[in-house]
């Protein structure tokens, strides 16, 4: 499970982000709005953990293993292309949704598993065919309208691949337009997604594990699946060790067309099925899956686990006594039920649990899963923590300069007021000044990103290197003999396109944090006088929440670059040709790839890029007035209190409180980011 350690360092950050929510109150300041939105997401954090795996590969026994309870009815036959979302609850409760819309409440245990076999199993009929494929993409995208012969004859050349029981062609197909035929009518009652809550442990808050439908041997895994990947923190792909090939082609497919490179970062392989297997025979397996997939996978993210002996270790953890476990291991034999592992495990230990838990612990390896996940998770995590923590610490820095610098003057001119105006007055022209320069560097920085009359602009320039790129490598496709392409050739030049949209993102958040980089330099270098006006005073603070309210306004003004993401160039151009024209369908899809990158993918790259500036530069320009505001509140509280040299005492001592508060959380941030950076360094 992931780490309590993280809930505490959690609360210990929230707990000085309410100091300066206090500390704010104390000293007449607003609390920034990003700050706060950052706050609550950490606050409310989810921690999504998708499970995915080929047919009969022991997923639902994993889930359950991993749970420690068995949650996901494991005697329900494979449940109908739905997405089963697990989460800690305080009942045991299902919520199934339809394509249609509908939507169906279920609790308990009993309630649930009739459900389950009733409305979302799928039937021994059709247990060999890729249901899930057939709902998503012909039953639920059609509507249950009519599937004309030329849809279907398309589909069936296509699913060919996911024969995997290696059925009769014929027969193969016939189930297909039978299933198709008998579910037309009833499309909108299939369920697509399900969500439980279960009593699970409290480590479990906030985590929610995402069980999708089997990945077919092409890598697909769906169109509902498809949207969860793109969000889940982590992705475990359940293999068995036993009863099938290790170098799958789902697995394999399911790396190359549907993992980008970003996600593998995020991708675990669990092998199960670890105590069927002699000593030398796992070792030799476990070797051949590091040496097999080590180039995708980093070696402590491929997993060896025994799902059924963690199941009985969690059995008789809850048994909890020798006479108990005893019982439930002979009424076991009886009925013909015994799992040989584990009973022999329970007999060699002689009645001692203790030593009991540790030998199956061992043997089921679910400890290694937990720390590898706990380890990835905390990286993560506690990075998103140090983050929040350095906004914070830019905040109290900002009040540092704002508050010193008043006090400095309220001490300057405690007795004498007049000098005091002449001051306040130099300042707000100092400031002026100060903010009239920032302006113009702002307009200087933008028409440098921006200017495209002649071409020149950062953002053309650097868009037609890319472009340049993206070019060559479509031309490397092009100049491929024939005898080199096949099947994988048109998974590849699509991973190149996806890969290349996950380019032009970075592309546009590196370009605007340059834009932000070059307007903080503009400001130290039009700050002359350091003494008079403190640079971290005017320094904005840009939190991952004010890049997340930039994107979006970007992506109001923009339309049509999901489409690309979603695989539209392939939807479009993967036509089906006779063999001895591959060369010709990879030019055509090559042209196809072209004209989206020359008409779609680089201008929708360029104007999102150009659209972002322009925000992030108006965006920087309002907390710099919004600042601008602040300062002269203060200044005309000076003003105000110039008359009475008892209020100019008190001011003295309020400001000397607000820095006194500042250090305070200033040093408070500083221990704990140290304490935290040693956990990212571990």
């Amino acid at each position: 499970m992931i780490s309590k350690d993280y809930k505490q360092n959690k609360e210990q950050v929230l707990a000085l982000y309410d100091e300066y929510v206090n500390t704010c109150k104390a000293s007449g300041k607003k609390v920034d709005d990003s700050i706060s939105e950052q706050a609550k997401k950490i606050r409310n954090e989810i921690f999504n953990l998708m499970i995915l795996g080929e047919a009969k590969s022991g997923k639902s026994t994993f889930i359950n293993a991993y749970l420690g309870k068995e949650v996901v009815p494991m005697d329900v036959r494979q449940c109908t292309s739905a997405i089963i979302k697990i989460r800690k609850g305080d009942k045991f409760e299902l919520t199934a949704k339809t394509a249609g819309g509908g939507k169906t409440t279920v609790v308990g245990y009993d309630k649930i598993k009739a459900f389950l076999k009733d409305h979302a199993a799928i039937s021994d009929k059709y247990r060999n065919i890729p249901i899930t494929t057939i709902n998503n993409e012909l039953l639920i995208k059609y509507h249950g309208k009519e599937i004309s012969n030329q849809i279907m004859t398309s589909f069936l050349e296509e699913e060919a691949k996911d024969n995997i029981f290696n059925m009769n062609s014929d027969e193969y197909n016939n189930l297909i337009r039978d299933y198709v035929r008998e579910n037309t009518a009833s499309w909108a009652k299939i369920i697509t997604e399900m969500e439980i809550t279960y009593q699970l442990p409290d480590e479990m808050q906030g985590i929610t594990i995402i069980d999708s439908p089997g990945v077919g041997a092409g890598g697909n895994v769906g169109k509902i699946a498809e949207d969860y990947i793109a969000h889940a923190n982590a992705i475990i792909f359940v293999k068995s060790l036993n009863g099938q090939a290790l170098e799958s082609s789902s697995f394999m497919n399911f790396l190359r067309n549907n993992c980008t490179n970003r996600k593998k970062e995020s991708l675990f392989l669990v092998l199960t099925g670890k105590s069927n297997l002699q000593g030398s025979e796992f070792t030799s397996l476990k070797e051949q899956a590091i040496e097999m997939y080590r180039q995708d996978i980093k070696e402590e993210k491929i997993i060896c686990v025994d799902s059924k002996m963690q199941l009985f270790l969690n059995k008789c953890r809850e048994l909890n006594t020798e006479e108990k476990i005893d019982k439930f291991f002979d009424t076991l034999d009886e009925a013909g039920d015994d799992f040989a592992p584990a009973s022999k495990c329970w007999l060699k230990s002689k009645g001692d649990i203790a030593r009991f838990d540790d030998k199956m612990e061992e043997m089921s390896n679910f400890r290694s899963v937990h720390y590898a996940l706990e380890k990835f998770a905390r990286v993560a995590n506690y990075i998103q923590l140090i983050e929040f923590l350095e906004n914070l610490e830019r905040e109290y820095t900002r009040y540092k300069g704002m508050f010193s610098d008043a006090l400095k003057v309220a001490k300057e001119n405690i007795d004498d007021p007049i000098a005091l105006e002449d001051r306040i007055t130099q300042k707000k022209k100092e400031i002026a000044d100060v903010y009239l320069k920032i302006s113009q560097g702002i307009a200087d920085i933008y028409k440098r990103y921006t200017d495209n009359i002649n071409s020149e602009g950062i953002i053309m320039s650097e868009a037609a290197v890319k472009q340049d790129n993206y070019e060559e490598q479509l031309e490397n496709f092009r100049n491929l003999p024939e005898s080199k392409i096949d099947e994988n050739t048109f998974a590849s030049m699509k991973k190149v396109t996806l890969d290349a949209i996950d380019d032009t993102k970075d592309f546009r958040r590196k370009m605007a944090d340059r834009v932000i980089v070059e307007c903080n330099e503009k400001l130290i270098q039009y700050t002359n006088d350091y003494s008079k006006i403190p640079t971290e005073a005017y320094i904005p603070n840009f939190t991952e929440t004010d890049f997340d309210n930039i994107d979006l306004a970007a992506k109001e003004k923009t339309s049509g670059y999901d489409l690309v993401e979603k695989g539209v160039t392939f939807l479009k151009t993967e036509e089906k040709v006779p063999y001895h024209h591959l060369k010709k369908h990879v030019g055509l899809v090559a042209d196809s790839i072209h004209d989206r990158l020359n008409n779609d993918i680089i201008p929708t790259m360029i104007d999102n890029v150009v659209t972002y500036v322009t925000n992030s530069c108006d965006t920087y320009k309002e907390k710099l007035t919004e600042h601008k505001r602040e300062l002269e509140a203060e200044y005309q509280k000076l003003l105000e209190d110039k008359n009475s040299n008892e209020k100019r005492r008190k001011s003295v001592e309020d400001l000397e409180k607000k820095v006194e508060l500042v250090y305070k959380g200033l040093t408070q941030i500083t221990e704990l980011k140290g304490e935290l950076t040693n956990y990212v360094a571990d």
